[in-house]
């Protein structure tokens, strides 16, 4: 989602919501995550809402929100910071399974891999089982936080 920011005489000037999340969590540390930023309209006031997890109050707080407002105010944005108490839900493997057997993509890739195990046998099924399990894993850590971390160091040493 793009956030209106500007209108000059060229025309209006937009931030990716997502980018900026993105920016933000670049100079946050664990436990520490940002889970919403905003920018009401007719407002030229960044809104960044930052988490901890419930019951603790991690030491960094002042330092991380001090870092974070000097960043974005160089982007010539002006910064408010809220900070959220976030409780962690326990996995629930029940729910999560009901959740996917309501999928009927899941439906359709189960059907698949029935087709496949009978029409060329064990062990090329077993094969692509595994090959698409590597692939769903490395592409779970790439989009985790310290695989994006990787990824922009892979990107800075090739000049992007």
């Amino acid at each position: 989602m793009y956030l209106f920011w500007k209108r000059n005489t060229l025309g209006g000037v937009s931030v990716s919501a997502a980018g900026m999340r993105q920016f933000v969590r670049r100079y946050l540390t664990k436990p520490f995550n940002c889970d919403l930023v905003s920018l009401p309209a007719g407002e030229d006031c960044l809104y960044v809402m930052l988490s901890y997890p419930k019951g603790q109050t991690p030491p960094g707080m002042e330092t991380a929100e001090g870092r974070i407002r000097r960043e974005l105010e160089k982007l010539g944005f002006s910064v408010r910071i809220s900070w959220v108490e976030v409780e962690k839900t326990p996995f629930d493997p029940v729910a999560e399974l009901s959740a996917l057997a309501r999928k009927p993509l899941a439906w359709a890739l189960l059907g698949a891999a029935i087709a496949v195990l009978f029409m060329v046998g064990f062990r090329p099924f077993f094969w692509t089982l595994f090959w698409g399990a590597v692939f769903y894993f490395g592409t779970v850590f790439l989009m985790s936080e310290k695989g994006e971390r990787i990824l922009e160091k892979l990107k800075g040493i090739a000049g992007r």
